[in-house]
């Protein structure tokens, strides 16, 4: 199978040009600063690339959720999702990210435990925990 080359990136990334650890990363139609804690080094203007990720995971939770619960005409009146990215130097792999889902509603106990089956086949969820494939090539020029 010929792979085809996306016609648009799904995301750019664009060094701020001030010297420090800022990027200007497009996705979609949104442009946002990246950085790191001051701690480590940035003035922390934005989140840093584990943040990204952890963005990502939430949204992607949210949004299948709320998905398939308007498939099934079920009640959900709001929904919260937190994502929490840990180190874990002992573990293998290291990187571990921890989900919380709060749902509100008319839900009975089947349907909130589906729910929390559907959350894990969101295709963010499985790109995490399936791995993928990062091919690099050089532009310019």
């Amino acid at each position: 199978m010929t792979e085809t080359p996306a016609t648009r990136p799904s995301a750019t990334a664009d060094d701020s040009g001030h010297g420090g650890l800022q990027t200007f990363v497009t996705a979609g139609p949104a442009t946002i600063v990246a950085d790191i804690a001051a701690a480590k080094g940035g003035l922390d203007l934005g989140p840093d690339p584990h943040e990204l990720v952890c963005a990502g995971l939430a949204a992607c939770t949210s949004m299948t959720l709320r998905l398939y619960a308007n498939q099934k005409n079920w009640d959900i009146s709001a929904m919260h999702v937190e994502v929490f990215h840990h180190f874990d130097a002992d573990q293998t792999p290291h990187d571990r990210f921890e989900r919380t889902i709060t749902l509100e509603g008319n839900l009975n106990d089947e349907q909130r435990e589906r729910l929390f089956q559907i959350a894990d086949k969101c295709p963010i969820h499985k790109l995490l925990t399936a791995g993928a494939r990062v091919v690099t090539t050089v532009g310019g020029e």
